[in-house]
C-alpha cells in the first residue's frame, strides 16, 4: 500500500510537469519541459542558508553533510540529495540551484528559494532564516527576470507550465519546543495556531497564482513528534513521540488537505498534487526492516539517545556527535580539472565579454539534455559531463561561474574559441595560459580551506583533463596565413602550439598534478565548417579539406611525442590520450555502425549545414535544426552530438585498446592510480 501511494504521487507530479496550459503558442517536444520552483524548510533547501548570516544551527555546510552523493557538502541537510532533488531527476531536469547561490542566474529550469529553518510564520526563528513571505518577495524576482529575457509572453508560458513543490510547517511548531518559546503558541488554541500557519501558506499559493502559476505539489507534515530532536525532549510521554507536536502535524496535515481541495474548486486550471508524508514516514519508522532500513527511531548522525542532539558535524554548541558507520575520516575521491577549448566549456564564456561565435548560450543548444542552452556547444552533454558521471562526480562547475566555492570536486576552466596561443582570438577568449592562472587561484583558495597539506593531495590525486589546439589552427583559415603554404611552417607552428601546451603541463606538474588526461585533434578538414570551404570542382571533391586535415595529424604526433617526453623526464607524471582524430574518422567513415547519419550536422545552414548559424544569434541568422540530433555526428558545424560525446567518453574511460586510449585509460587514472 506505501508502494502504491508514492507511485500515486509520483504520477501526479508527472501529470503536472507534463500538463500544458491551453494559452500561447504551441512549443516543440523539447521545448517543453516545465520549471520547478521549489518553497520550504531543511527538507528542500539546497543550500540557500549557506549565503545568509545565520548560525551553524540552520547550516549544513560541513562534513559529513553531502558524503553519499556529492561527496562534499552542499549546504543540504543529508547525506546525499534531497526529495527534490530526485523531482528534478525524474522530470529531466538538471539539479535545481539556490537562489543565493553566486552565478546561478539562470531560471528558465526553475530555482529552489527553500531555507533550512523557515516557516510559513514570519517569527519562526526570525531574522536567522528566510522565511515564506521573502522566498515569494525572490520568487517574483524571477518572473520579472523572465519578463526581461524572454518578454511577456514566453515568461508567462514558463511561469504557468511550471511546478511549485512546498514543504513548510515543520518549523512553526517544533520551534516552540526546540527554543522552551510558546509565546505565540499559547496566545491561540492549537486550532488558531494551525490557522494562522495556514493562512499565510494560503496568501502566498494566492499570490502564486495571480501572477500565473497554476501546477502545486506539497508534501505534508510528518509525524513531528517522532523525530529524534522530538523524542529526547522529556515529558510525560516517557521518551516515546512528543504528542503534543504529532497533534500540531496532524491538524495541519487535515487543514492543508481542505485548503487545497477548496483551491481547487475555487481557482480555474489550479491543479495540485499532495504526498502523504506522515503516513509513510510513520510506517518505515514502525517497520524500517521492511523498507532496507536498520534504524527507524536513532538518527545515523547526532549524539545522545535516539542522536536525537543536534550535533551532527560538530559544529553547533555540542561538538561530540557519532556517525552510524566506520568511514572516518571521509572517503578522499579524486577531483577532476578541466581545460581547453568549446569541446570542454560548460558555460564559462557566458560571463565574459564576448560575442556570439563563442558562446552557445542560446536555443536549441542544451535541448537534449538541459532543456536549456547552458553555454556548451552541444544539444547535451559535453565529453568532460560524462567523465565526471563516470567517476561519480557530479558536473564540474564553471569557474567564472562562482557557484562552487568548495572546488572539492574541481572546477572548469574551458572556453570556446580559446587555443594554447594567446593571439587566438585574443581579448575574446580565455586563453590557456589564463586559464593556469585561474587554476592557480582555485590552488590557493583550497589551501586556505583545507590546508596546504591536504590541498597538495587533493591536487596529485586529481586528473587535470585537457582539449585545446583546434582554435590556434582554424584561425590560419580565416586569415588566409602563410603558415599553409609552406612545410616547415607548418611544423614550427605546430610545435608553439605544443610548446604553449607543455609549458602550462609542467606548471600544473610543479603545483603537484601527476595525472593528465588528453583529447587529441578531431580530423579538422572533416567537420562541416571545414568540408563546407572546399571549392567547388577541385579535386577534393567531397572529402576533407586537405591542409586542416594535415595539420591536425602533424599537432596529434608532436603531442603525442611531448607526452612520451614528459613521461620520462618527469616522475610520477601518468597521463591517458585519446585518439580522438580516429575515433571522429571511424564515425564518419561509417556512420551507421555507430547510429549516425552521414556527414551533415545537426543545427546549422548551408552544405552539410557547414555554416555556424545554429540559433540565428551569429552573423547568419538562418539556419535548419534536426528532429533528432542525437542521429547526428555533429550537432552544429563544428562540435559533436551529445551521443558523439558519450561515445567518445567511452573509450576515453575504459578502452582498454592502446592506439584508441593508452597508456592509460581514464578509468585507470581515476580508480588505480
Amino acid at each position: 500500500m506505501a508502494r502504491t501511494s508514492s507511485l500515486i504521487f509520483l504520477f501526479f507530479l508527472y501529470y503536472l510537469f507534463i500538463f500544458s496550459t491551453s494559452f500561447g503558442a504551441k512549443r516543440s517536444e523539447k521545448e517543453e519541459a516545465a520549471a520547478l520552483f521549489i518553497f520550504g524548510d531543511s527538507f528542500l533547501d539546497a543550500g540557500n542558508n549557506n549565503y545568509i548570516n545565520t548560525t551553524t544551527l540552520d547550516q549544513a555546510n560541513f562534513w559529513p553533510y553531502g558524503e553519499t552523493f556529492f561527496r562534499f557538502p552542499t549546504g543540504r541537510f543529508s547525506d546525499g540529495r534531497l526529495i527534490s532533488d530526485f523531482i528534478a531527476e525524474y522530470a529531466k531536469l538538471l539539479l535545481i540551484p539556490p537562489f543565493l547561490q553566486p552565478g546561478a542566474q539562470r531560471y528558465y529550469n526553475g530555482v529552489n528559494f527553500a531555507s533550512a529553518g523557515a516557516g510559513a510564520l514570519v517569527e519562526t526563528f526570525q531574522g536567522a532564516v528566510i522565511n515564506l513571505k521573502t522566498q515569494l518577495n525572490y520568487s517574483k524576482k524571477v518572473g520579472s527576470w523572465l519578463r526581461e529575457k524572454l518578454g511577456n509572453d514566453e515568461a508567462k508560458l514558463i511561469i504557468s507550465r511550471a511546478v511549485y513543490l512546498f514543504s513548510i510547517g515543520t518549523n512553526d511548531y517544533t520551534s516552540p519546543f526546540l527554543t522552551n518559546n510558546f509565546t505565540l503558541l499559547n496566545s491561540s488554541s492549537h486550532s488558531e495556531y494551525v490557522g494562522i500557519v495556514i493562512g499565510n501558506l494560503t496568501t502566498v499559493i494566492k499570490e502564486i497564482y495571480e501572477s500565473g502559476g497554476r501546477k502545486f505539489a506539497f508534501t505534508n507534515l510528518p509525524t513531528l513528534g517522532c523525530l529524534p530532536a522530538m523524542r529526547i525532549i522529556r515529558t510525560e510521554d516517557n521518551g516515546r513521540c512528543l504528542k503534543k507536536v504529532s497533534s500540531l502535524a496532524k491538524l495541519h496535515n487535515k487543514a492543508l488537505s481542505k485548503l487545497l481541495f477548496d483551491l481547487n474548486k475555487q481557482l480555474k486550471g489550479f491543479k495540485y498534487s499532495i504526498f502523504d508524508m506522515n503516513r509513510r514516514l510513520r510506517e518505515r519508522m514502525d517497520h524500517p526492516s521492511k523498507y532496507g532500513f536498520k534504524e527507524g527511531e536513532t538518527a545515523c548522525c547526532g549524539t545522545g539517545e535516539f542522536r536525537g542532539v543536534f550535533s551532527c558535524g560538530g559544529k553547533r554548541p555540542v561538538k561530540e556527535f557519532q556517525l552510524c558507520h566506520l568511514k572516518l575520516p571521509k572517503k578522499v575521491h579524486v577531483a577532476l580539472f578541466i581545460f581547453g577549448d568549446s569541446y570542454f566549456d560548460a558555460g564559462n564564456n557566458n560571463y565574459i565579454n564576448t560575442t556570439a561565435d563563442y558562446q552557445a548560450n542560446f536555443w536549441p543548444y542544451g535541448e537534449s539534455f538541459f532543456n536549456y542552452p547552458t553555454g556548451r556547444f552541444s544539444d547535451g552533454l559535453l565529453v568532460s559531463d560524462f567523465i565526471a558521471e563516470y567517476a561519480k562526480l557530479p558536473l564540474i562547475s564553471t569557474f567564472l561561474q562562482s557557484s562552487n566555492d568548495q572546488y572539492t570536486c574541481g572546477v572548469n576552466f574551458a572556453s570556446a574559441g580559446a587555443g594554447a596561443l594567446v593571439e587566438t582570438h585574443q581579448g575574446l577568449v580565455i586563453n590557456l595560459k589564463t586559464q593556469l592562472n585561474y587554476f592557480k587561484i582555485v590552488e590557493q583558495q583550497l589551501k586556505q580551506k583545507l590546508g596546504d597539506a591536504a590541498a597538495k593531495k587533493l591536487i596529485s590525486k586529481a586528473v587535470h583533463l585537457f582539449s585545446i589546439g583546434s582554435n590556434d589552427y582554424f584561425t590560419l583559415f580565416s586569415t588566409n596565413s602563410s603558415v599553409l603554404q609552406s612545410h616547415n611552417s607548418k611544423l614550427e607552428y605546430v610545435e608553439m602550439v605544443i610548446g604553449n601546451l607543455t609549458n602550462t603541463i609542467k606548471e600544473i606538474y610543479d603545483e603537484g598534478g601527476r595525472k593528465f588526461g588528453f583529447l587529441n585533434l578531431l580530423p579538422l578538414g572533416c567537420i562541416p565548417s571545414m568540408k563546407v570551404l572546399i571549392v567547388p570542382g577541385s579535386t577534393s571533391g567531397n572529402s576533407c579539406q586537405e591542409d586542416g586535415t594535415e595539420l591536425a595529424k602533424l599537432h596529434n604526433k608532436v603531442l603525442s611525442e611531448s607526452l612520451q617526453e614528459l613521461e620520462r623526464v618527469l616522475e610520477g607524471f601518468r597521463y591517458s590520450y585519446h585518439d580522438f582524430y580516429g575515433s571522429l574518422i571511424e564515425r564518419m567513415n561509417n556512420p551507421e555502425a555507430y547510429g549516425f547519419k552521414g556527414a551533415t550536422a545537426c543545427c546549422g545552414s548551408g552544405t552539410y549545414r557547414g555554416i555556424l548559424s545554429c540559433g540565428g544569434k551569429r552573423e547568419i541568422k538562418e539556419y535548419e535544426v534536426c528532429e533528432k540530433p542525437s542521429e547526428y555526428l555533429f550537432f552544429d558545424a563544428d562540435h559533436p552530438s551529445e551521443m558523439a560525446s558519450k561515445q567518445v567518453a567511452e573509450l576515453m574511460w575504459s578502452s582498454e585498446i592502446p592506439n584508441v586510449t593508452g597508456p592509460y585509460n581514464l578509468k585507470t587514472l581515476f580508480h588505480h592510480i
